[in-house]
């Protein structure tokens, strides 16, 4: 797979193009009671069901496209804690403008490549799977598999945590064994380096790179 792949599963793992099958789910309970599993299934249907209704118009108008993205994912993605792990260490030598900053140049770039990817892929099989971990607390995982055409199987975990207002958001995946939190933070530290700690630079210049998930 190549880079939109990585980066879809980072923002949520949705979906991956108009013509998708997706295991079907029984009627869930509101957003604040109901399972991660169903949480992450309602989200996924959502996301679906304005790709298909919409498809011929964000053909036509990829700014549609990112609109779409953006309305369907944002309310469920914790960019500010995303973006203050990527940054790691350097978070406290940053300072509320340049954390703000990042944190929506981090947004923007991943629905940019999400919306790509979306427009590139289809007949993708997504299968949320049933938990066998145990949900702690305010936090908990979702195991999804997504099987493209040729029959490969990609297995993505994801990490979630209730806020304040016990609304389900995502904070991390890991994406065929791949921790893509850390893997960007590790981008996030080298590009320190390349630019001398100017964050700024580092910050005009972003763009996630993503471990590519060969196929067979």
């Amino acid at each position: 797979m190549v880079k939109q792949i990585m980066v879809l599963t980072l923002v949520l793992g949705l979906s991956l193009g108009g013509a998708l099958s997706v295991e079907a789910a029984p009627a869930v309970a509101s957003a604040t009671q109901q399972s991660a599993q169903d949480f992450m299934q309602m989200v996924t249907d959502q996301l679906l069901k304005k790709l298909v209704d919409q498809r011929t118009e964000y053909k036509k108008d990829p700014q549609l496209l990112y609109r779409i993205v953006d309305e369907s994912i944002t309310p469920y993605v914790d960019y500010a804690t995303i973006a203050r792990r990527v940054m790691g260490q350097y978070f406290r030598q940053t300072n509320d403008a340049q954390h703000q900053r990042f944190a929506a140049t981090f947004k923007d770039s991943l629905i940019r490549t999400y919306g790509n990817g979306l427009a590139a892929y289809d007949h993708q099989t997504i299968t949320i799977l049933p938990s066998r971990i145990p949900v702690t607390g305010d936090s908990a995982t979702v195991q999804m598999e997504i099987v493209n055409p040729s029959g490969q199987s990609i297995p993505v975990t994801y990490e979630l945590k209730r806020n304040v207002s016990g609304q389900w958001m995502l904070e991390n995946v890991v994406l065929n064994g791949i921790n893509l939190g850390l893997t960007f933070r590790n981008q996030f530290a080298s590009d320190v380096e390349q630019y001398h700690n100017d964050f700024n630079m580092v910050i005009s210049h972003w763009v996630p790179e993503a471990p590519k998930v060969h196929q067979p």
